[in-house]
């Protein structure tokens, strides 16, 4: 009888976004309401995203600029219009629901929702 093969060890990587860069974006209330609006899990355009921020479509986008820069959320080609992006919240973050309501987890803090 031979012995057993232990299981393949494999490493994993988890990114966390640096306190700094996460201070920075969410000290915005413009900001704090894209990733608000991002938390529920669904695919949004910029368009969709400028009534939630209340700024003109210029704006919001220079907001989700700076979060895709951040690291805090990520853009991908609309699958309907190509010449769009539509933004999610980076695999990073984790959204939970708590007995305190929902919370957007960093890894190393929490946001309330």
């Amino acid at each position: 009888m031979s012995d057993p093969v232990p299981p393949p060890f494999v490493t994993v990587t988890v990114q966390t976004i640096p306190a700094d860069t996460v201070m920075a974006a969410v000290g915005d209330p413009t900001r704090r309401r894209i990733l608000v609006a991002l938390a529920d899990g669904k695919p949004r355009r910029c368009t969709d995203l400028k009534s939630v921020s209340g700024k003109r479509f210029d704006a919001t986008l220079k907001h989700v600029v700076a979060l895709r820069n951040a690291g805090l959320i990520v853009g991908q080609d609309d699958p309907t219009d190509k010449r769009r992006q539509i933004y999610t919240l980076s695999p990073a973050l984790k959204v939970g629901d708590t007995p305190m309501g929902r919370m957007l987890d960093f890894g190393y803090g929490l946001l309330r929702l």
